[in-house]
């Protein structure tokens, strides 16, 4: 599958949810297995992207002794 997935991070649980429970139905059949199998690890993919992005745009303010407020890396301790 190369189809690109560009949905919100919301949209995309909400799709994992489904196919989870599409998954657990003894009424689906291995090739349909198989393709939401696919689909859901795209969308994974795609989760962990948006988070890692999200992260390195999140920072923290933390006021200094001084009085001044000095803006750190979401990283740091």
């Amino acid at each position: 599958m190369s189809k690109k997935i560009s949905a919100s991070y919301e949209a995309s649980i909400e799709r994992l949810n489904r196919i989870v429970l599409q998954l657990d139905t003894e009424e689906t059949s291995l090739e349909d297995s198989m393709k939401l199998y696919e689909e859901g690890i795209q969308i994974v993919e795609t989760c962990v992207k948006q988070l890692s992005e999200a992260q390195s745009r999140i920072k923290e303010l933390r006021l200094r002794s001084d009085g001044v407020f000095e803006e750190l890396d979401f990283h740091e301790d």
